[in-house]
């Protein structure tokens, strides 16, 4: 086994572990992850305003509530 092909199983057990055992509150990316979409689509429903609710402390941080995350898919299923 290659050391991409380790790379890529670690990458598919952590995106698992995600969505299997969210955080409360998540990273872009893991919230990218636990919605199963890449880091751009979600930064497109973020301009376009179409996504789920988020948290902006700052300019640079982004955050995701689980709870939103949930809701969120629970209206657009």
């Amino acid at each position: 086994m290659t050391i991409d092909e380790l790379s890529e199983q670690l990458k598919a057990l952590h995106n698992d572990l995600i969505r299997s055992h969210p955080p409360q509150v998540m990273t872009c990316r893991e919230a990218a992850q636990f919605l199963a979409v890449t880091d751009e689509t979600l930064f497109r429903w973020r301009k376009d305003g179409v996504g789920p609710s988020y948290s902006q402390p700052n300019s640079r941080l982004i955050r995701y509530l689980y709870d939103d995350l949930v809701a969120w898919m629970k209206e657009y299923q």
